[in-house]
């Protein structure tokens, strides 16, 4: 079920939209053309950036599906928009990173097809994912598929880890290989050291420290699992091979890669470059907690594009509501445990690994802009097990979380992504409630427009718009819109400046002669200060740095601006 909702996320998201994707398939894009891995320098900004200090594994896998396809259009499809707005939920628009001719249905072509099917594994890695945290379940409370089923479903339905499945990122490999290395640190704290079993663990660790720093946290988390087996059983021999097997696949897998770190930057794990080239801060966590915790609690769930799209208030309460239960419900059921050395054992495990990787997002966040809910998955399965450990206690009904979780990530992608990304519709005939207009723009036509009768409006107050544009031509240049209210004055109180669509579609890609309609809302500052005349602005130039181009009208007139009436506007807290 996982997979085929997170297909709806696939096709949903364009290919460049999720976090930091342009930088990862730009990482992807240069190991497979060069043969090389890059080197941190502020040389490659828009290509790779800071994701040039990540550990490869990811990277050198999805470049030889990279290599597989004809991916020489990519320059064509990577169209940066100029007016994205980046990390602020507050607008209406302007959330794409990339504008896209054909985002709906994709383009299964070229460097397109390549991205997809990048992402059609990584969606993989996320099925595989929910497959350990089922497992992971079974092993600590082997006598409870409904917890097992509960703690799959609060991974598989979360929307945000959909979203980062989805995507070309290599979160989705290093969340694959935490949770299977969780699920078998389980069965070792259960069953005791068993070589084929180091084996494995070893293995899982050294990929997972070459696929992201994160997995050095599971490293560690072992190895004090190692320990606790240790003190506990006396394996001596068995500990050795644990250890011996971790540190030697670390070394032959995962080794040359720190080793090359300590070569280019002086340092085993590159942070300290990255942070001089893309940015360093200095925050207390007193601070981080005040100012970015809100943040950190609602991308756990549900933020999407470039961290602009935000899902409806009452679901992150609803999420805050279901967490505090868990924990609640998670106090009664291990009161109830207290007695199980296995459950304990487990349970404390779990705590710790979720614990540390809290305290190293933390630490990172206090140097970086790093806290985002996406950087908790790798420890997706401490964080759904203990919640479904919680719930079963309280006797809440199983399906009354699993059904609502899996119809709003159902929902999510149809009410909050393809919005922001899908073009204006083409109209077969202007609604009777528009009015004509007589306004063209070079080779732009305003046919009609609709916009609120007069009225007194107050700041904070949004004014909803909707226009009629028509392309007359085929042009080359692609026009700029702004959008501006203004007083009696002329003064600008709040502006808007796109393409057509709200950033998703430059006029030239506009099918001759057929109207698309365009909305828009435009808000009066809540600060705003006075009182008078209220004017909508309409102003076209020639993009990036071109002219602005005059509103002719039917009769001839040239105007600089085109303007409609919308009323009076005052202060809010005015008498």
């Amino acid at each position: 079920m996982f997979f085929l909702v997170g297909l709806v996320y696939l096709y949903a998201v364009p290919n460049f939209e999720a976090s930091d994707t342009v930088q990862h398939v730009g990482m992807i894009k240069w190991i497979a053309e060069t043969g090389t891995l890059p080197v941190q320098s502020g040389d490659h900004e828009e290509l790779y950036g800071q994701e040039a200090s990540q550990p490869p594994l990811y990277y050198l896998v999805m470049a030889a599906v990279w290599n597989a396809f004809d991916t020489a259009d990519f320059a064509e499809r990577y169209l940066p928009s100029p007016f994205t707005v980046i990390g602020d939920t507050s607008g209406h628009g302007n959330r794409n990173l990339v504008i896209y001719k054909q985002p709906y249905p994709p383009d299964l072509s070229g460097s397109s097809l390549a991205l997809y099917i990048i992402r059609l594994l990584s969606l993989s890695m996320g099925a595989a994912t929910v497959w350990a945290v089922y497992r992971s379940a079974r092993v600590l409370v082997p006598g409870e598929t409904g917890i097992a089923l509960l703690a799959s479903a609060l991974t598989a339905f979360n929307p945000q880890f959909l979203f980062i499945s989805a995507s070309v990122s290599n979160d989705t490999l290093v969340n694959m290989l935490a949770a299977l290395i969780t699920w078998r640190m389980l069965v070792m704290l259960r069953d005791g050291f068993d070589t084929r079993r180091s084996l494995a663990l070893a293995l899982l660790i050294a990929l997972a420290s070459l696929a992201k720093l994160s997995g050095l946290v599971l490293g560690a988390a072992v190895g004090l699992a190692a320990v606790w087996l240790l003190l506990r059983r006396r394996d001596r021999r068995g500990f050795a091979i644990m250890i011996g097997a971790m540190l030697l696949c670390w070394l032959l897998i995962a080794g040359w890669w720190y080793a090359r770190n300590l070569t280019l930057y002086g340092e085993p794990f590159g942070t300290s470059t990255m942070l001089d080239y893309f940015g360093r801060r200095s925050i207390t966590v007193g601070q981080l907690i005040a100012e970015e915790f809100q943040g950190l609690r609602v991308s756990y769930w549900a933020v999407f594009g470039a961290f602009n799209i935000v899902v409806h208030e009452r679901f992150y309460l609803l999420m805050d509501l279901l967490s505090l239960f868990g924990a609640l419900g998670l106090i009664l059921f291990v009161k109830r445990q207290r007695n199980s050395t296995h459950f304990m054992t487990a349970f404390c495990f779990l705590s710790l690994l979720l614990a540390l990787g809290a305290a190293m997002l933390t630490w990172w966040s206090t140097q970086t802009w790093a806290s985002t809910g996406r950087l908790l998955f790798p420890y997706i399965t401490s964080a759904s097990l203990l919640l479904a450990l919680g719930i079963h206690a309280t006797r809440i009904p199983k399906l009354l979380i699993v059904l609502p979780m899996l119809a709003f990530s159902l929902i999510a992608p149809f009410a909050y992504i393809i919005p922001n990304y899908d073009h204006p519709p083409a109209v077969e005939q202007l609604p009777e409630s528009a009015a004509l207009a007589d306004a063209r723009w070079g080779d732009l036509r305003l046919s009609a427009y609709e916009i609120p009768a007069r009225q007194a409006w107050r700041a904070g107050d949004e004014i909803p718009l909707t226009f009629y544009w028509r392309a007359e031509a085929q042009s080359p240049l692609a026009y700029a819109l702004v959008l501006s209210l203004v007083d009696g004055a002329g003064d600008v109180l709040s502006r808007i400046e796109t393409w057509p669509g709200w950033g998703t579609m430059p006029h030239p890609w506009m099918t001759l002669g057929r109207d698309y309609r365009d909305d828009y809302i435009l808000g009066i500052p809540a600060d705003a200060a006075g009182e008078g005349e209220l004017s909508l602005e309409i102003r076209w130039y020639v993009f990036p740095d071109g002219p602005a181009l005059k509103a002719a009208l039917e009769n001839g007139e040239e105007l600089e601006a085109f303007r409609l009436a919308l009323g009076s506007w005052v202060t809010k807290h005015s008498p």
